[in-house]
């Protein structure tokens, strides 16, 4: 079974139906009850197996108690995939380091770093005492958090790069429970997110700075989750896949 956070819409839902389409069980994680009902509806259309649970990753207790009715539901979570995320910035909130506030910083932190940890330490709790073959762990990075973000908000930034120094730490002490951890930096990607933070009248300028010409989509990146969710990629952990369109290269 496929747990997604962050599945409401966008590159969570995305990459829950591209596991379905490979026969996964699909929990869907968010927020927003209103959009997992749309997903959920959106799945089943497809003839895909589906739950949902309101999950606020932030929260302790909220991820905890997710977790166990979506295992209650459809049995031992055997993939993860973290892409619940927001950004700081919007209009009146300042993007400049020297005016973000403590609460700013910590709101953006709470959900992407925070919650990346969190949920990964309930699944890995749970995995101890219910191990899966071939468990995985896919977490969601940015170039914004490789690049130091040309022009993301400092928040987003750090807690970005923040997951790839935990998916490495993870994939290290997972290793021997045979569950592989790996992270995607995607690059600018048309999502709700992306529409609220950028300026419409920059986006041509963007695309002509990405190799490939267009901004990216949420299938590009559910891609990328459906492989290392496979057998394909059973022999690849703590490594960053770079979704990007050439944006970034190393």
């Amino acid at each position: 079974m496929a747990l997604v956070t962050g599945a409401a819409g966008g590159i969570g839902l995305a990459s829950a139906h591209a596991l379905a389409a490979d026969g996964c069980r699909i929990v869907l994680a968010d927020v927003d009850r209103d959009g997992l009902e749309r997903g959920k509806s959106e799945l089943i259309a497809a003839g895909a197996t589906v739950e949902t649970v309101v999950m606020d990753v932030a929260d302790e207790a909220s991820v905890d108690a997710a977790f166990t009715a979506a295992e209650a539901a459809l049995g031992p979570v055997a993939i993860l995939v973290l892409c619940a995320g927001i950004m700081g910035g919007g209009p009146g909130i300042s993007t400049d380091l020297a005016d973000i506030s403590p609460e700013q910083w910590d709101r953006v932190n709470a959900v992407n770093s925070r919650g990346t940890f969190l949920c990964m330490r309930a699944f890995l709790r749970r995995r101890r005492e219910t191990p899966v073959d071939d468990g995985r762990i896919i977490t969601l990075s940015s170039a914004a958090g490789q690049l130091g973000g040309y022009r993301g908000d400092p928040a987003y930034v750090a807690s970005k790069a923040a997951i790839l120094g935990l998916t490495k730490i993870a994939a290290r002490q997972c290793a021997d429970q045979g569950i592989t951890v790996n992270c995607i930096a995607a690059g600018p990607v048309r999502t709700g997110m992306f529409e609220r933070a950028m300026d419409p009248d920059a986006v041509p300028g963007l695309e002509a700075r990405i190799p490939l010409g267009r901004v990216g989509t949420a299938e590009d990146v559910a891609g990328a989750v459906r492989y290392l969710a496979g057998d394909a990629a059973r022999w690849i952990t703590g490594a960053t896949i770079d979704v990007n369109g050439g944006y970034r290269m190393q």
